[in-house]
């Protein structure tokens, strides 16, 4: 309940200021107005309007808000104050910002001598970009007050600092998007120089690319040098945040790099291949992939460098094996995706050329090259990527096992599998109603060339899905050969309280159902324990009740054991299992489940694993989770549209 109060208060009293600010703001700009009558009239109405709506409701929900925040250090330190005053920042210092852009864009226009229609913002004079970037700055610098007094009294501060990690971040792509585009305009006007005669209309474009990278450049220096100096702390090295803009940055700079080459390869094809361009022309065809292309490379090649990095200073060897995994597969897959389909395009131009009656200059030429530079394009991305990650999985030892187990490694065979499937069931589809339809004495026009392209997709999805079908069986014999030598190699022993208590016969089931050759023993806790099981077995499995009150003879036998001591808790008299996996492992489970739980975690310490315990599904498990069912949705949509392409055509 606290939480749904702090929400209303601070939304309302966020969506509010943005009220009284932007209407401040009107009201200024039209005291220093030159519109006289009706438009200048209007605009006063508005705001007045909303400084009169905005200022009672949020002065009310504001002085609530902080009322409560003196009053109960809890609401002082609520993950949703600390949100609220670092949107406040975001929507307050972005505006200057992007007010700056104009600023700088008419000086520009001016001094080019170009018309001022063409700048961003072109309806607002100077006083609407000053006015609304001091007003702005007010209000920034009255929460920044606010925030630093929040860092000096709040206590533990790992909501701000998350928030606080979150903000900067926002910084750094916001300020990276802006150097880039800037970039990107400035070099496409280079690029286009050679093949026009400089008007307003390019001059003007190369002005506005030139006021993104000079506002740009400064603010994503700044914004990355301080995340880059946060780094000092442990946490902020180790963030998943980090990590995770880091990969995105990098893969977003090879999927763009990706696409901009084979544009780029295509139109060199086309020449190559017969098409008369003048060089000027040519030049100007790659200008546009090339301009985004050139700092996409710039952005891939130094954040790669930096996700490179992070990966190699992770300590732990097996999770820095799995980023690595993740990128490299990440990678993979999208050097597959591109590859499939420069094949098929090849094929089909093969087919086309073969039978159809195509012109080549017109059809023909642009398929070949088109085909060609995506492949060229897209095959040693896959190949660069994909040996590395296969010669890993094959490898023997611990390295070879993590690699061929590995969740990232089965994710991709199985979607690869998942879309070979797919795919292949769609083609066949359409190729059963093609010939169905024929037989039936309706012969569409072009049969044997939609024969042939049908045949050649069938063809192909099989092909991928065979191999990576394999691949997979290949895995599973060796990581299965691998994990019965592990199985065999930690013993097991069960202590049974007696009285005929099922317990110990639920363990040894759970465990041999598993795990069916890893060597598990009942002991009666009434009998004498074998010398030999002290320095034999690996895992104990006892019952919480039996370990909290033991016989003598076990207490000393548990005193002196060095393996996993494995406690299933359940109900004693006088005893309450609170907090944890421990506590649901009783209330809501029954002997079985937690027995297979239990049979689980000996698994995952007989495989050299970290015991993860089963709990409630977090919310960002359940965000993941909407994510993968989006991303699956994405690929059955793109499948869909094939079928009905294939039928189409």
């Amino acid at each position: 309940m606290r939480t749904i109060r702090r929400l209303y208060f601070y939304a309302v009293t966020l969506v509010s200021l943005e009220v009284v600010l932007w209407g401040l703001i009107g009201l200024a700009r039209s005291a220093f107005s030159t519109h006289i009558v009706g438009g200048g009239a209007a605009r006063l109405a508005q705001a007045l309007a909303l400084i009169l709506v905005g200022v009672p409701v949020f002065g009310l929900h504001w002085w609530v808000a902080q009322r409560g925040a003196r009053a109960d250090m809890d609401e002082h330190a609520s993950g949703v104050r600390a949100f609220f005053l670092y949107a406040v920042l975001l929507a307050t210092l972005i505006p200057i910002a992007q007010n700056c852009l104009p600023l700088l864009d008419r000086l520009l226009l001016q001094a080019f001598r170009l018309p001022l229609n063409a700048m961003f913002g072109a309806s607002q004079t100077w006083s609407d970009n000053l006015i609304a970037m001091l007003m702005n700055a007010l209000v920034a610098a009255y929460f920044i007050s606010v925030l630093r007094a929040d860092w000096q009294v709040v206590a533990p501060k790992d909501t701000l600092t998350s928030l606080r990690r979150i903000y900067r971040y926002i910084w750094v792509i916001y300020s990276l998007v802006m150097l880039v585009a800037g970039i990107q305009q400035s070099l496409q006007y280079a690029f286009e120089i050679p093949a026009i005669t400089v008007g307003y209309g390019h001059l003007a474009s190369f002005a506005n690319g030139l006021t993104l990278l000079l506002i740009g450049a400064p603010l994503w220096f700044f914004a990355w040098k301080t995340a880059q100096d946060s780094l000092a702390e442990s946490a902020e090295r180790e963030s998943a945040l980090r990590l995770g803009v880091l990969y995105a940055l990098a893969l977003a700079g090879v999927a763009t790099v990706l696409t901009s080459g084979g544009v780029v390869i295509a139109a060199l094809l086309r020449r190559l291949l017969g098409e008369q361009m003048n060089v000027p022309y040519l030049v100007r065809l790659v200008g546009g992939p090339l301009s985004i292309g050139i700092p996409l490379a710039g952005v891939w090649a130094y954040y790669g460098r930096w996700l490179g990095r992070s990966m190699a200073e992770t300590p732990d060897a097996p999770r820095r094996a799995g980023m690595r995994r993740l990128y490299f597969y990440i990678l993979t897959a999208i050097g597959l995706g591109a590859t499939f389909t420069g094949l098929s395009m090849l094929l089909s131009f093969v087919i086309n050329a073969s039978l159809g009656d195509l012109l080549w200059a017109g059809t023909l030429r642009p398929r070949l090259a088109a085909s060609l530079a995506t492949l060229f394009a897209s095959l040693p991305l896959w190949f660069l990527t994909w040996r590395p990650m296969q010669a890993e999985a094959l490898a023997s030892g611990d390295p070879g096992d993590h690699a061929r187990r590995s969740l990232v490694r089965k994710i991709y065979l199985y979607l690869a599998l998942f879309v070979s499937v797919i795919g292949g069931m769609i083609a066949a589809v359409a190729l059963l109603f093609l010939l169905i339809r024929t037989l039936l004495g309706d012969r569409p026009p072009g049969f044997t060339q939609s024969l042939l392209n049908y045949l050649q997709l069938l063809f192909l999805f099989a092909l991928m899905g065979i191999y990576h079908g394999l691949t997979l069986r290949r895995d599973g014999r060796m990581a299965a050969h691998a994990l019965t030598t592990k199985h065999a190699l930690f013993p097991v022993l069960i202590f049974d309280p007696g009285n005929d208590d099922p317990f110990a016969q639920a363990m040894l089931e759970a465990l041999q159902k598993q795990t069916p050759r890893l060597p598990a023993a009942i002991q009666p806790v009434t009998q004498p324990i074998p010398e030999e099981a002290l320095a034999a077995v690996k895992a104990a499995i006892l019952p919480g009740d039996l370990a909290l009150d033991p016989p003598e003879a076990l207490r000393l036998w548990l005193r002196d054991f060095n393996g996993s001591k494995l406690i299933v808790p359940r109900a004693a008299a006088g005893w309450i299992w609170s907090g944890g996996a421990g506590g649901a492992f009783v209330v809501g489970r029954s002997l079985q489940a937690a027995a297979g739980q239990v049979a689980q975690a000996v698994r995952q310490l007989a495989e050299g694993q970290e015991v993860r315990h089963l709990g409630g599904t977090s919310g960002w498990m359940i965000f993941t989770y909407i994510i993968a069912a989006l991303f699956g949705l994405k690929i059955l949509m793109a499948l869909t549209s094939l079928l009905v392409s294939l039928f189409q055509g």
